[in-house]
């Protein structure tokens, strides 16, 4: 009898033994959990949908910048037929208005608009000889300042940008187009958008008009001046056009990127 029992006393020890270990073992997992892999801890410090942050070399250059160098930096960039469009300085506007006015664009339509009146022998109290085309030459030339003048101050004044972009690239449709459209619109000094206005109108209308009001032989005669307007109508059209298709440079434009 006393054999049986001690049989399975020694069982009830073992087996109590044994799930000791067993407790054991697994506590001693629960508590100290394994250290995560390399992978793990770059993954949970880099998601991979998380924004990278800038390279120090980005965050030394954009620290470096003037205040107005930032915004500059932050402002967008619109493009004008291709070309990125800078917002013009009161410099700008000055240097543009002295080429369309004196420099060689405001000869070209002055002796254009002198050899035709010159040719239609108008106005005619002025001979077609050289001191008759000298008056008119002189005329025209006074006609294109005004022109100059008033553009200049409505510029200015509405805050628009007059200078005139071609389109390069373009079709000939388009290009056609963008010169005649330069007569009935300006842009935006700000960012550039084409918009209706009657700056160009108005300008190129003052100019004739003061000429056939004051100067012209025949007497005050506005309404003439309205009907020779035709005449500075078509000439910077004209030049327009010659923008447009004449021959040019090609010239690779900085990509602008974030800072």
């Amino acid at each position: 009898m006393r054999k049986p029992q001690l049989l399975c006393s020694a069982a009830l020890l073992w087996v109590s033994l044994a799930s000791g270990i067993l407790f054991a073992q697994s506590s001693s997992e629960v508590s100290t959990p394994a250290a995560p892999t390399a992978d793990v801890v770059q993954g949970s410090q880099n998601p991979p949908d998380a924004p990278q942050p800038a390279s120090s070399k980005a965050l030394l250059q954009h620290a470096a910048l003037t205040p107005s160098q930032q915004a500059a930096a932050l402002r967008p960039v619109y493009l004008i037929n291709g070309v990125p469009y800078v917002r013009p300085t009161t410099r700008d506007f000055f240097v543009d208005y002295a080429k369309d006015t004196y420099g060689l664009n405001g000869f070209i339509r002055s002796t254009a608009r002198a050899l035709y009146t010159e040719a239609r022998g108008e106005p005619s109290g002025w001979d077609t000889d050289i001191a008759g085309y000298g008056q008119r030459q002189g005329s025209a030339e006074a006609v294109t300042v005004i022109n100059g003048n008033v553009r200049l101050g409505m510029e200015f004044l509405f805050h628009e940008d007059l200078r005139y972009y071609p389109c390069r690239g373009c079709s000939v449709k388009r290009k056609i187009g963008n010169a005649l459209l330069a007569e009935f619109t300006a842009r935006h000094d700000k960012d550039g958008r084409r918009f209706f206005t009657l700056t160009p109108v108005i300008s190129d209308f003052s100019g004739p008009i003061i000429a056939h009001s004051v100067w012209y032989p025949g007497g005050v005669d506005p309404f003439a001046g309205v009907v020779a307007t035709r005449t500075v109508f078509a000439t910077r059209v004209g030049l327009h056009l010659f923008q447009e298709f004449k021959p040019h440079r090609h010239h690779r434009h900085p990509e602008v990127s974030a800072p």
